[in-house]
């Protein structure tokens, strides 16, 4: 039995004919996700469940602008390997010195914003700075030149601000980190453009959609474990109770039913959706945006399951109910944006599920950790058994991209 291995050119590392499936190699790199994704869920757990520490809003102000980079390098990542082949000695050697750039990433994140914010930062600009100055300047292919040429006068521009809010404290340091993770998404929304290079919204989904979805999938299964990992770890670190013990439960069912809700059904259909589309590219990159929304759901997801498990029955600060149901409503955003790239429409229990899970945020900072979880899954509950009746009566549902 032969495999169907991609030929290449004399020289070529470009990949010739659609990218496969993910080798050994980017699973390797998953596995350094798997270790951020917990640092990220552990340092927010740690300062929410802090008595004295810093503001809750604070907190996840700074997660997400730790979350956000994290994302652009498994994306860049990503997409080097889907444009290169990682058989190759040279691919697979960025990847995995990409591993270490993670690992660094995750060693340096409980301190982003104390005592090693340049070894964070520094990071980040060497790994997409360095690495799209690398492969502009190595690159044959002239488009690939260009394309990664734009990339790295864009990257150039926005390490500046990752360097000064390094050398800063304090709420300097979160504004201008801010101002960089906003000019990356700017120029990422716009195509990257530079005077005399131009500007490109086509990418890699237009003739790699089946391997990015599938990457993305995997990226997205990775997260689904992360609740099920950290509260595992914080139930045996606690003495064990009756309200413990449902806690991991709820945990449990709710981890359960947002893996359900994604694969039923449009999950599974996000690659023919893609190549279906009248605008395949710019239809993938709106699936990846749908991707990165969920796994934001699920990692907040998980740091609210973390701290039910610890304080199960007590009382619950404003932000704590915030982060119980801003996780699964963040996820169905997510989800929803997803379901309009595969059907060109939302089902209705999908938005009504977000509203009622945001209007219940203060009303239920009176009820203990438990109820307010607890209530986060009967939403997601109903919302899949909606979804069951209308594949029922829906059983041969096709894409219908927008």
């Amino acid at each position: 039995m032969t495999r169907n291995v991609p030929r290449w050119d004399r020289g070529s590392l470009l990949r010739k004919g659609a990218a496969e499936q993910a080798t050994f190699v980017e699973l390797f790199f998953d596995l350094a996700m798997v270790f951020i994704l917990s640092r990220l869920v552990e340092q927010a757990f740690d300062m929410l469940a802090e008595p004295h520490g810093a503001s809750g809003w604070t907190v996840l102000g700074q997660s997400l602008l730790l979350f956000l980079p994290l994302m652009r390098v498994w994306t860049l990542t990503t997409y080097i390997t889907a444009r290169f082949d990682p058989r190759r000695p040279a691919v697979q050697g960025s990847v995995i010195a990409s591993v270490f750039g993670v690992l660094i990433f995750g060693v340096s994140v409980s301190w982003a914003f104390d005592g090693r914010a340049v070894a964070f930062a520094g990071t980040y600009i060497v790994m997409q700075a360095g690495r799209t100055l690398a492969i502009s300047l190595l690159a044959t292919a002239p488009e690939v030149r260009t394309a990664y040429l734009r990339y790295f006068c864009w990257y150039a521009v926005i390490s500046v601000p990752w360097l000064i809010g390094a050398l800063r404290h304090g709420p300097a340091r979160t504004a201008l980190w801010a101002l960089a993770v906003l000019v990356e998404s700017v120029a990422n929304a716009r195509g990257w453009p530079v005077p005399r290079l131009g500007a490109d919204l086509a990418n890699l989904w237009a003739t790699a959609a089946r391997y990015l979805a599938e990457r993305y999938q995997q990226l997205l299964m990775i997260s689904f474990g992360e609740p099920l990992l950290s509260v595992g770890v914080t139930f045996t670190q606690v003495p064990a109770s009756p309200y413990r013990i449902t806690a991991l439960i709820v945990a449990f069912l709710t981890t359960v039913l947002l893996w359900r809700l994604y694969f039923h059904v449009a999950g599974q259909l996000v690659d023919d959706a893609v190549l279906a589309a009248s605008h395949p590219a710019r239809t993938g990159r709106v699936a990846g945006v749908a991707h990165l929304i969920m796994i934001l759901g699920v990692i907040t997801t998980s740091v609210g399951h973390d701290l039910v498990e610890k304080h199960p029955h007590l009382h619950t600060p404003l932000t704590w109910s915030s982060v119980i149901l801003a996780g699964p409503a963040i996820f169905l955003v997510g989800r929803s944006l997803l379901e309009y790239v595969v059907y060109a429409r939302v089902s209705l229990p999908r938005p009504a599920g977000i509203v009622a899970l945001v209007a219940l945020i203060a009303p239920l900072a009176l009820v203990p950790p438990l109820a307010v979880s607890g209530a986060a899954a009967i939403v997601l509950l109903l919302i899949a058994i909606a979804d069951t009746r209308r594949s029922h009566r829906h059983p041969d549902e096709q894409p219908t991209p927008p």
